[in-house]
């Protein structure tokens, strides 16, 4: 999905929440969030990296064999992020 698409889903599902600001920017908005995202996940090594509202990434070096010669490659595993139930009374 291009950041472009997923700003007119946040402005269709909330139209208050971004009020007159041009869906271009939002969409540069978006980019550029996704792209400090990816920054993260490229600077850690081993480990979790937690979203809150998203959820986690969690990496792992693993070696792996490849025409006789072993590497060790960067694994990335994404759990979501499960909303917070109210809880009863």
């Amino acid at each position: 999905m291009k950041a472009i698409e997923l700003a007119e889903l946040i402005k269709q599902a909330n139209p208050e929440l971004l009020g007159k600001t041009p869906k271009a920017k939002v969409a540069r908005i978006i980019a550029a969030a996704f792209a400090q995202i990816g920054n993260q996940l490229e600077q850690t090594t081993e480990g979790a990296v937690k979203f809150p509202t998203l959820g986690t990434f969690t990496i792992k070096q693993v070696e792996r064999e490849k025409d006789g010669q072993k590497l060790t490659v960067k694994k990335i595993g994404f759990r979501i992020a499960r909303p917070k139930l109210p809880k009863a009374k």
